[in-house]
This record gives C-alpha cells, sequence and structure tokens, in this order.
C-alpha cells in the first residue's frame, strides 16, 4: 500500500524549480511583478474611493447625491 505523505525532497524539488524558472525569465519574471503591483494599485485606489465615497454618505445623509446623479460636467 502506498503511503499519501510526501517526502520532504519533493517541496525541496518544487521550490529548486521555481528558483530556476525564476533565474531562467528574468524578463516575464519582472513581468509578472508588475502586472500583480499594478492590479494591487487598482484594487487599493478602488477600495479607497468607495469608502471615501461611504464616508461622504454618512457625513450628510440627506445631502449626498451620488457623482452618476450629480448633473455635473459637461
Amino acid at each position: 500500500m502506498q503511503s499519501s505523505h510526501t517526502p520532504s525532497s519533493a517541496a525541496t524539488s518544487t521550490a529548486t524549480s521555481v528558483l530556476r524558472a525564476i533565474s531562467r525569465h528574468p524578463r516575464l519574471t519582472a513581468a509578472g511583478f508588475v502586472l500583480v503591483g499594478a492590479g494591487l494599485g487598482f484594487r487599493r485606489a478602488a477600495r479607497r474611493y468607495h469608502e471615501n465615497e461611504l464616508a461622504r454618505q454618512r457625513a450628510a445623509p440627506g445631502f449626498y447625491v451620488t457623482v452618476d446623479r450629480s448633473g455635473g460636467g459637461i
């Protein structure tokens, strides 16, 4: 009967293969980090915008108008 326990050498070889892939493709790795960073930046900006809108709504509930209904613009 085969054991379901994976040996520690499997974890080591996985880490080694990841490091090998990073060292073989540095541009791809850098591009991946840039994309992840940009995604996290957009997510943070969206969260801050949402929190600011909620704060404005709580501050003046009777006078709050959403941006899409404000009538401003050209």
